[in-house]
């Protein structure tokens, strides 16, 4: 009995140093976000990448177009959400949301894995590298 309470005890310790280290991270900090996993700034800010649209031109092939990789994303501050998206192509690009009256810049500036050949990505193995900042 002694060995599962401290088996659970260390289990729990274990997941709430975990979430005071997301709750550490500042605004403006460049992050890398999974799909689907959303990050709490230590600001109360929230975001999550809800999907991506990748019609990159893929390695080792010809394109007439490069293509763009389209993140769709939610962000979170004071109980109120808002989903928006950005089209990247190659270099960091920048939106701005509006919360009830507080603007933040959203700026993407990679999607990771890069298409390869006609191999398709599944929605969990893409990292998306994000900076918010309060404007």
């Amino acid at each position: 009995m002694k060995n599962i309470i401290a088996a659970f005890l260390l289990v729990f310790s274990a997941c709430t140093k975990e979430e005071v280290e997301v709750a550490q991270t500042p605004l403006a900090s460049k992050v890398e976000l999974s799909f689907d996993t959303e990050l709490a700034y230590q600001e109360g800010v929230k975001i999550k990448v809800t999907k991506v649209e990748d019609s990159r031109c893929p390695q080792g092939t010809t394109c007439i177009w490069a293509g763009m990789a389209k993140v769709f994303f939610t962000i979170t501050d004071k109980g109120i959400s808002k989903n928006s998206s950005v089209d990247f192509e190659s270099k960091p690009i920048k939106t701005t949301v509006d919360l009830g009256g507080v603007k933040y810049e959203v700026e993407v500036s990679d999607v990771l894995p890069y298409p390869k050949g006609a191999t398709e990505i599944n929605q969990k193995d893409y990292k998306v590298s994000v900076t918010v900042k309060k404007l």
